[in-house]
């Protein structure tokens, strides 16, 4: 079905678009606005008028002249109760003080001044220290900048103004002068080398680290160019950051939007004033690893360290609730110059089961659930019950391009496993073999459309092509989307067939070789139980064409370290959701990175321009630590080896046509070699509740795409604002 049409894109909004992505030329933007200006003071008295002539009587004697009383300063902010309070006993600054010259003004059009005061509380069960993914989530704090109307702008964020050169091989970012860490101490530009420097090894810092010692992140792609080099990071001052790449990086300012950063995506900045003490390098005799260094520095864990998001973490108790308190330094205002949050206070509560968290849910002991909390059956459930829980049920958009995927490891360590895997046609017949229309009844409810698996529609390459013609870049996105969608079992099986996959005695098709084959449907040992459903509807439809495969559930612990090892082979409850176009987040079109379908060629090109690039090429892929394929290895496929190409030319083509063009060229390699990730319904809606009088939160039609929830590089809820929601009566919000 085709795309609707509120996401099609005129000409005129097309060639808006392009401009704002496009960085061929110097790019500038400026904070969203002022906050309201302080009251005038009443004009100072005039000086009396200067005469020459003598009184001609005695002027009697008057009264000392008064002292005069000092003027009362009046701010151009205002700020909590509970934090005035503190200012009166002398022991916080004045907001003044607090908030940066030119403060972040919340922009939103939905949004209305609020109050002050009360308790959010959430909820989760994503296991150990899941409450504080889903507070960090909520708070787009340590972004340089922001993403605005559902990813179609780019707005300012700690960075208050940025631009580039004619090439877009440097970048310079000034941010906001008075930023403060949330024990008050200045926020500079140090705070970004720090993290550059010792926690990347940026600069050429690495070659200072004492033996033996590695960097504890790896570079994100957006700090290195389209030629595999690590950018140079430059304090001009304080404020001021310059980005030199040795080739053009024109999706600089789009990936600094991305994510909500400090550990949720890459962390891009940390306390250096606090942080130092914990460090191996520079505390050698003390620190032999990062272990202690990695476990301070989780902000919203760790009471003692310092943020710069708007709540700051009060206490913790790992697997039990998390509590955060208001930022006194948080540097964002409303539009009339009141600094936030609204909210005093959120605390998040953990349940040990996902169906005990949704009864709690729907019996009303949530203020609001992300969005991954609840599923479209719980629909009926909440829609019962919201009078007596105090709730509303609402709807936002997903944008997810595949629904929940299955995808296997292009890498898997078993060889006669990975020959098969990598067989295109293997991959086709399971997709083919798949009933989706009947999944898009049971799970999605009807919402979504049918889909092979593709990035998010709402990507801009969907919507344009290079004329500004929406319908031909709409048909480039339907050859994707439909290519292996249909349920055709007949000729899944005639795919096996060619391949050699035949049918044994017992009924289940075998390697060419004859040996058994038994596909491993991994997933999450907690996953929910729509995830659970929709796997065994999956596993049921291969096995009427003669392919046996288990449900195989896995702890989280170690899960992701056994994934990059190439020790698993297959991934069944995560799916693609990236957006809002192709190139600032490529890792499911090409794979970049360790995390998703081909982790060996991701951890090889991750490591690019790094000082380990080279070490331990001699062994066993497999055997490397970290495991990684590079293109020297008999391993490294074709197939990836194009896709990096033309990724690597992107990166540097600062025209944005040109650029999407290549786009097209890799979605081609996904039809033809795919799929590598088998999706199942894109688009669907997510369902999510707010307790009633629970202000500024928006509704679906309140945005520019509808929501668009999925993509973690556009982090939801953080892109509108928890800060700015508030209680109509926060007196009733107090625990």
């Amino acid at each position: 079905m085709p795309v609707s049409k509120s996401r099609i894109l005129s000409r005129r909004r097309f060639l808006t678009l392009s401009a704002m992505t496009a960085a061929s030329a110097a790019i500038a933007a400026c904070g969203g606005g002022q906050p309201a200006q302080a009251p005038t003071t009443a004009p100072a008295p005039t000086a009396a008028p200067t005469t020459a002539q003598a009184p001609t009587v005695a002027i009697p004697p008057t009264t000392p002249p008064q002292a005069t009383a000092v003027p009362q300063t009046v701010s151009k902010y205002k700020e909590a109760p509970e934090l005035a309070k503190l200012v009166a006993e002398g022991k916080l600054p004045p907001v003044d003080e607090r908030l940066p010259k030119n403060p972040y003004v919340v922009p939103h059009k939905w949004l209305t001044v609020g109050k002050y005061g009360g308790t959010i509380n959430f909820t989760n069960s994503w296991g150990p220290d899941g409450m504080a993914t889903i507070v960090q989530e909520s708070q787009y704090g340590h972004s340089i900048l922001r993403w605005l109307d559902d990813g179609l702008k780019i707005g300012p964020g700690l960075a208050e103004s940025w631009e580039a050169n004619a090439d877009a091989s440097e970048w310079t970012f000034k941010f906001r002068e008075g930023l403060k860490w949330s024990d008050g101490h200045p926020w500079t530009v140090d705070d970004i080398l720090y993290w550059w420097e010792y926690m990347v090894g940026g600069n050429g810092k690495e070659k200072e680290f004492p033996e033996g010692l590695k960097p504890i992140e790896p570079p994100p792609d957006e700090g290195r160019s389209g030629t595999g080099t690590l950018a140079t990071l430059i304090k001009v001052d304080d404020y001021t950051l310059t980005m030199k790449f040795d080739a053009p990086a024109p999706l600089t300012a789009d990936r600094l939007a991305m994510w909500v950063n400090a550990g949720i995506g890459p962390r891009w900045m940390a306390p250096r004033h606090h942080m130092e003490q914990f460090n191996p390098v520079l505390n050698p005799d003390k620190y032999k690893d990062w272990d202690e260094h990695t476990k301070r520095i989780r902000f919203v864990t760790n009471p003692d360290c310092p943020t710069m998001t708007g709540w700051k973490c009060e206490s913790f108790e790992e697997g039990v609730r998390g509590v955060y308190t208001r930022n006194p330094y948080y540097w964002c205002v409303d539009a009339e110059g009141n600094q936030l949050p609204y909210i005093d206070r959120i605390i998040s509560t953990t349940f040990q089961n996902s169906e005990v968290e949704k009864l709690n849910v729907i019996q009303g002991k949530s203020d609001f659930t992300h969005h991954w909390v609840l599923s479209l059956d719980d629909v009926p459930n909440l829609r019962q019950n919201a009078d007596a829980g105090g709730y509303e049920v609402r709807f936002w958009e997903s944008g997810s391009g595949s629904g929940t995927s299955f995808f296997f490891s292009y890498d898997y360590n078993d060889p006669k496993w990975r020959e098969l895997i990598r067989n295109p046609k293997f991959r086709q017949a399971l997709s083919l073999a798949f009933n989706r229309a009947e999944l898009q009844k049971t799970q999605y409810f009807g919402t979504g459309e049918l889909t092979t698996g593709t990035f998010s529609p709402k990507a801009i390459e969907y919507n344009i092509d290079e004329k500004g013609n929406p319908d031909r870049a709409n048909a480039r996105y339907r050859e994707w989307r439909d290519s292996y969608v249909a349920f055709d079992q007949e000729r899944a099986k005639a795919l096996l067939d060619e391949i050699g996959v035949k049918v044994g005695a017992d009924g289940f098709r075998t390697f060419p070789d004859g040996s058994p084959l038994d596909i491993q449907v991994i997933v999450a040992s907690n996953t929910s139980k729509n995830t659970i459903a929709q796997n065994e509807q999956m596993i049921r439809d291969w096995g009427q064409i003669g392919i046996k495969a288990t449900l195989t559930p896995v702890p989280p612990q170690g899960r992701r370290d056994d994934w990059f090892a190439g020790k698993l082979m297959s991934n069944a409850d995560w799916g693609i959701g990236d957006g809002p176009n192709h190139l600032v987040y490529p890792q499911w079109l090409v794979p970049i990175e360790p995390e998703r379908w081909a982790p060996l060629h991701g951890q090889g090109y991750q490591l690019r321009g790094t000082a380990s690039e080279k070490e331990e090429l001699d062994k066993d892929p497999w055997q490397r630590a970290p495991a990684r394929i590079v293109p020297s290895d008999k391993d490294f496929d074709p197939v990836i080896a194009k896709l990096h190409e033309i990724y690597d030319k992107t990166k540097v083509e600062p025209e944005f046509l040109k650029r999407t063009q290549m786009v097209w060229e890799m979605m081609k390699i996904h039809v033809e070699n795919g799929p590598f990730v088998q999706g199942s319904v894109a688009n669907f809606d997510r369902v999510f509740i707010v307790k009633k009088g629970l202000m500024n939160v928006p509704k679906k039609e309140d945005l520019a795409l509808g929501g668009f929830t999925d993509p973690w590089i556009h982090p939801t809820p953080a892109v509108y604002d928890p800060e700015a929601w508030y209680w109509d009566d926060p007196s009733k919000h107090t625990s």
